[in-house]
């Protein structure tokens, strides 16, 4: 990329990178928490919580994206609007994304097949890719100040 050419300052792109990275890392760590806890509850064998762990990390990354693409909708439309606003129906989507979510939550339960337990495990799997960043850049900072 030619920073010139775009008119983009440099340290801009350096965010840019640094920003795509950091997303990398934070989906590599979900889904190393996603086997972690899948491998710890087969391990145990306790299969209805590892169907349920499988089953609440698939929702979470479906939730993720959904959340993401519905927010990017919103905030370009909102630029385009000359008063800013967004059209209802476009705002309601994520509504809607809470009653999907609730209604899988719902049937799976009912089924019997998956553990409540390990559907709330996998359903915050990001936040568990989200402890294992933080514990990495912990692990960076004491490693800098040693050196130093």
């Amino acid at each position: 990329m030619n920073v010139r050419e775009d008119n983009f300052p440099e340290h801009k792109v350096q965010e840019k990178l640094d920003d795509d990275g950091l997303a990398r890392r934070l989906q590599r760590n979900t889904f190393i928490f996603l086997g972690l806890a899948m491998l710890a509850t087969l391990i145990k064998g306790f299969w209805r919580i590892a169907a349920g762990v499988a089953l609440g990390g698939a929702l979470a990354l479906f939730n993720k994206r959904w959340l993401e693409g519905s927010i990017r909708v919103i905030l370009s439309e909102a630029v385009e609007m000359p008063n800013g606003r967004v059209p209802p129906w476009t705002a309601s989507k994520l509504i809607l994304r809470y009653l999907i979510l609730a209604i899988s939550f719902g049937i799976a339960i009912w089924t019997g097949i998956f553990h409540p337990l390990g559907m709330a495990i996998g359903f915050a799997s990001f936040v568990g890719g989200v402890m294992i960043e933080a514990g990495y850049q912990i692990f960076l900072a004491l490693k800098s100040n040693r050196s130093e």
